[in-house]
């Protein structure tokens, strides 16, 4: 079952749910979960925004050229 399937089951699930106490611990299973963004330091965001903008700029190379240019540097 492919994760599409299984979160449409999970969704169809909830809504016919009327047990209070496991929709209380689906809360709180929400409000565990910890955004990456306010893990990573500000130099960590301040890089990742900054290649968001390369790449809205255009300003990037394929995974391919990025091989090759490793292969020329060291040789391989």
């Amino acid at each position: 079952m492919n994760i599409e399937t299984r979160k449409l089951n999970i969704i169809n699930w909830i809504s016919s749910l009327q047990e209070e106490d496991i929709l209380a611990k689906m809360e709180e299973i929400q409000k565990e979960k910890v955004d990456w963004w306010n893990v990573v330091s500000s130099d960590d965001r301040e890089a990742i925004n900054e290649g968001l903008e390369q790449l809205d700029k255009g300003e990037f190379i394929t995974r391919s050229q990025a091989r090759n240019k490793i292969k020329e540097k060291y040789n391989f």
